[in-house]
């Protein structure tokens, strides 16, 4: 019965195993007529050439936009007015009127000093003062009817005087207990505690006028013919890739004999949102052409020092191979100014390769891929987990 068993076991295994190979061998023979497809998976025309498969692409369009020259260096921005405020007199810290990123006013009050020692200090001189000029006041009218000598008119006076200078000290040391900001502009830093001692000369802030921002670039003098007062420019902060804008507002009238560089100085418009120390990009605007034909940058492919694209032809199943001339360049925008069979013309709206062109050649096959393309894209096992 076992022997039964093994045979019967052995015989459907064979079978499963013979018909396998028929449908394999078979496949293999009748493949390339029945499905019209040779061993590479390729097409016959009708003529009974194969037919090169469709490349996958993107497609983008010529548009007529202004682009612009741009001059590229980088820089550090700075405020234009910046200050240390320090103490002008001892004390211990009472209170902190702002603290870092505050916007004040010139004059405002930023902290407060103990003042009470000040405080007697000048009612003690006020006192003296006004005790000084009464003595002097009675002494004057004395010397005009002649009942006191010169000296003692004179040192009457000089007493009233040195107790006003004594007086002004002592109210000059009370004002100094309050420290004020010297300019107006924005805390950057604080540099003390409520409760800490200070002295005359002791930092307790520092402030900068942060609108606007200025950047100092060192251009060659050979690019400084085309910039001037006013001129246009754009920032690009290197951290964080915000952008502002920018204008030059004076360039230096000497050539630095060391680097052969002159010094531009640019302004940051109000509200910028950037930092001084700031490293930013900085790209000058030289000239500006308002109606130029624009491709992006991934359209055009390089062949040594030539440059062409792969525009679409009107059924947009083959591509056409066109040489082509650059002008200005800005970010992944490029000016095409002509082409270099003249008798070939590029209009605003034509379809060209921007996804895939290095993989292309005159005439050849294209499909264009589209959003829905890539939607109904089958997903693998791998994808889908």
């Amino acid at each position: 019965m076992i022997k039964a068993w093994s045979r019967s076991l052995f015989l459907r295994s064979a079978s499963v195993l013979f018909a396998l190979f028929v449908s394999i061998f078979g496949a293999g023979c009748g493949g390339g007529e029945a499905g019209g497809h040779g061993t590479n998976g390729q097409g016959k025309n009708g003529d009974g050439e194969k037919e090169e498969p469709a490349i996958a692409v993107r497609a983008g369009e010529v548009v007529r936009e202004p682009i612009s020259s741009l001059y590229s260096t980088s820089a550090t921005l700075r405020a234009d007015r910046q200050a240390t405020v320090i103490a002008r007199t001892r004390g211990v810290v009472r209170r902190l009127a702002v603290e870092e990123g505050d916007r004040v006013g010139a004059e405002q009050p930023l902290a407060y000093l103990e003042d009470e020692e000040q405080k007697i200090a000048a009612a003690r001189a006020r006192t003296a003062e006004e005790t000084a000029r009464r003595d002097h006041e009675r002494l004057s009218g004395l010397y005009d009817r002649g009942l006191v000598s010169v000296d003692e008119y004179e040192a009457s006076r000089r007493d009233a005087e040195d107790a006003a200078h004594a007086l002004e000290l002592a109210e000059l040391e009370l004002y100094r207990t309050v420290i004020r900001a010297p300019i107006a502009g924005v805390v950057v830093t604080r540099h003390l505690d409520v409760g800490a001692t200070v002295s005359d000369g002791t930092p307790v802030y520092d402030l900068a006028d942060l609108e606007p921002l200025y950047a100092d670039i060192n251009i060659p003098e050979r690019h400084v013919t085309r910039l001037g007062p006013g001129q246009e420019v754009r920032l690009t902060a290197d951290a964080t890739s915000a952008e502002a804008s920018a204008i030059i507002e004076r360039i230096a009238p000497a050539v630095d004999p060391t680097t052969g560089t002159v010094k531009v100085t640019v302004a940051v418009e109000a509200g910028s949102g950037l930092r001084p120390g700031a490293f930013v990009r900085v790209d000058i605007v030289t000239d500006t052409h308002a109606d130029a034909l624009v491709v992006s940058r991934s359209a055009l492919v390089a062949e040594g020092r030539r440059w062409h694209l792969y525009r679409l032809t009107e059924d947009r199943t083959t591509v056409e191979q066109i040489e082509v001339k650059l002008g200005f360049e800005t970010g992944d925008r490029i000016e095409i100014t002509g082409t270099v069979d003249a008798s070939v013309a590029i209009a605003p709206g034509e379809g060209v390769i921007i996804v895939g062109a290095p993989a292309l050649s005159d005439g050849a096959t294209v499909h264009v891929m589209t959003d829905t393309d890539s939607e109904s894209t089958p997903k693998t096992d791998q994808q889908e987990g």
